[in-house]
């Protein structure tokens, strides 16, 4: 409940970064910064090496010394962002479409070390279960960036770069916090000593790691690359801020994964585990179809009323999509388990396929049919991959497929118990 609620904050916080964005960039301006901001996205979902992932696993494990963990952790975000900032910079200078002004590339590239600070700073706050501190880091950077847009796009008027800015400040800002949880709260020494043993370890698990999460954001990102190359900045814009809202159902298995990795790598009762994240599937499968259903019902009228009309075609992209990010979602939460156990590679072996068909399709209906076009692809992709998946970890835990879809009343004990949680008492 707590991730839920930071996810909600950063939900909010989202669509309002959106509408100031959309507002005052317009659409091709809106495209622009799409087409600049899913480069370091899909560049660090490589280069960081699932060490986020891998932090929780050996955290959570407790079979090291913490203070080794961390001190490692330090080492390899030096790394990981030169090797982040060299391959985005590389992007950038060699690209052949829109020129991008050397000064917001110059923030991109600047933000990169603060970001992976957070990303790896969350993977020791969910390997300790400090859930408090993992919240504070999901949402912290979402609250400050739309804090500062008001400033520099709303306010002062400065487009592009305002936004940028806003970035860059907002994860410089959490930089300080995350470092002073770590430091004063948690008291861990620091050492600049070079592990070996745990720096193997947490490389070995972590590529694997980064390899599955670069596959899964290439098939989640693809579509934006390819409809800049095929398209126009134009179609760009209207698809990134469909799947950007159609994406907001991923809320539930962006909390839940999160707990089911730090409880997988902190249990030894694994047949419990099953159990569990079984039933979280199928609850979350209900509530995605459910919140579904209103953001169909409700994207002709909220889009234009709060985007602007200049979007309003992206209200089909948004309705044509939202069975592929549905599909996605049960993926997410038992892909969760399975990398809790270290098998993050069952991932690779199932969306690599889904991923050359996303291209493949890709190739043959953007041409054609625009923001529609990768709708659809995606769609077939992100269902693919999953019907693999699901199929492969029914075989992997030992659990037949009809149990892991059948509905049970101890399902909705969550539901039921949740006045307890907060302490509701009936009234009398």
């Amino acid at each position: 409940m707590s991730l839920m609620g930071s996810n909600v904050t950063v939900t909010v916080c989202s669509m309002a970064i959106w509408v100031i964005l959309t507002r005052f960039l317009g659409v091709a301006g809106f495209g622009l910064y799409s087409a600049i901001i899913v480069v370091p996205v899909m560049v660090i979902g490589f280069t960081q090496l699932g060490i986020r992932r891998s932090a929780i696993y050996h955290i959570g494990n407790k079979l090291l010394p913490e203070d080794h963990i961390v001190s490692a952790l330090f080492l390899l975000l030096l790394w990981t962002s030169m090797l982040s900032i060299i391959i985005c910079g590389f992007v950038y200078f060699f690209s052949e479409s829109q020129p991008f002004d050397p000064l917001i590339i110059v923030l991109v590239l600047l933000t990169i070390p603060l970001l992976l600070t957070n990303v790896y700073a969350g993977g020791v706050f969910l390997g300790k279960e400090d859930i408090r501190s993992a919240s504070i880091v999901n949402a912290g950077p979402t609250l400050l960036t739309l804090l500062l847009t008001v400033v520099f796009v709303w306010w002062m008027n400065m487009s592009a770069l305002g936004a940028f800015i806003a970035i860059f400040l907002a994860n410089l800002v959490m930089f300080f916090v995350t470092y002073r949880i770590i430091i004063v709260q948690f008291r861990y020494s620091i050492t600049w000593k070079y592990h070996e043993g745990i720096m193997k370890s947490m490389i070995k698990l972590g590529v694997v790691n980064a390899i599955a999460i670069f596959i899964m954001q290439l098939n989640y990102r693809l579509d934006i690359l390819m409809l800049k190359k095929l398209s126009t900045l134009e179609e760009v814009g209207y698809y990134s801020l469909a799947m950007q809202i159609a994406e907001q159902l991923w809320h539930i298995p962006y909390a839940i994964e999160s707990i089911v990795l730090s409880r997988s790598a902190n249990t030894t009762d694994d047949k419990f585990v099953h159990r569990t994240v079984a039933s979280i599937f199928r609850v979350s499968l209900l509530i995605g179809l459910a919140g579904g259903v209103i953001i169909f019902l409700i994207a002709p009228w909220l889009v234009p009323a709060v985007f602007g009309q200049e979007f309003a075609k992206s209200v089909i992209m948004i309705q044509l999509v939202l069975p592929g990010v549905l599909i996605l979602l049960g993926f997410r939460i038992l892909n969760s388990r399975l990398t809790g156990m270290g098998k993050p590679q069952i991932a690779i072996y199932t969306f690599l396929p889904a991923l050359l068909i996303n291209f493949i399709l890709n190739l043959f209906l953007i041409p054609r049919y625009g923001g529609i076009g990768a709708a659809w692809s995606t769609n077939v992709s992100y269902a693919l991959g999953s019907v693999i998946f699901v199929i492969i970890y029914s075989r992997m835990v030992g659990m037949p497929l009809k149990d892991i879809f059948a509905y049970r009343a101890s399902d909705f004990i969550f539901f039921r118990d949740i006045k307890k949680i907060f302490g509701w008492k009936p009234l009398t």
